[in-house]
């Protein structure tokens, strides 16, 4: 009997152990004084991005190289999951390494109360109508948006990114910009200039495939 109580112990001790790194790994990433602000779904999202920006190299090794053994021609299948049929294969994502392995580090960014009300109001927006891309159904565009819920100056950025539900998944995908000739959400991303974001999401009523994530960036701003 004592055998097994110590053992239940240390399945609950490694469970906890568990936990605290997860949660310590989110709040490292992080760069916010509005924290208690954001859902775990936010967090993750800033952290994803944080996680690639500032170690770009280790993110390329430890999360996107991994990916290449999962492919055979343009199919992608991981273990236990449907299989993905991409339009490029596997160059999108070796491109992507190579790009992450050549450059520096970027700064933080910083969540911004205003640019996650602008990104909401997207992703809401979407789930309303079923549509895609950066116009609304009022016929506003990013800047518009932004302008709604305070000021920005300089430059800002939109990402979406539809039918994916896992924080990592999401930013990884979009960085990879599978199909997207111009790899601009990989450049949103990375780019030195956007310093604050903003994260809206939603999967309900007729989010686009089935859930709908907006990322709103900008260089200045300030909220209302």
């Amino acid at each position: 009997m004592k055998t097994k109580n110590k053992f239940y112990f240390a399945l609950i001790f490694l469970f906890i152990l568990n936990y605290i790194n997860c949660e310590s790994s989110i709040k490292k990433n992080l760069n916010t004084n509005n924290s208690a602000e954001l859902t775990q779904f936010q967090k993750q999202i800033l952290a994803e991005l944080n996680f690639v920006r500032t170690e770009p190299k280790k993110y390329a090794k430890e999360i996107l190289t991994p990916k290449l053994k999962y492919f055979n021609g343009k199919k992608y299948t991981e273990p236990g999951k449907n299989t993905v049929l991409t339009y490029e294969g596997t160059k999108s994502l070796r491109e992507c390494i190579r790009h992450l392995n050549a450059i520096t580090p970027r700064k933080k960014l910083a969540f911004e109360k205003g640019l996650n009300l602008s990104a909401q109001w997207l992703a809401d927006d979407q789930a309303k109508t079923g549509k895609t891309g950066h116009r609304g159904s009022d016929g506003s565009k990013i800047a518009q948006r932004i302008t709604r819920y305070g000021t920005w100056k300089t430059y800002c950025a939109e990402n979406c990114a539809y039918g994916y539900t896992n924080p990592r998944t999401i930013v990884s995908q979009l960085l990879i910009d599978d199909g997207i000739p111009s790899r601009g959400h990989r450049k949103n991303i990375l780019n030195p200039k956007l310093k604050k974001v903003g994260i809206g999401f939603s999967n309900k009523n007729k989010a686009p495939y089935g859930a709908v994530t907006v990322m709103d960036f900008a260089e200045i701003y300030t909220s209302n």
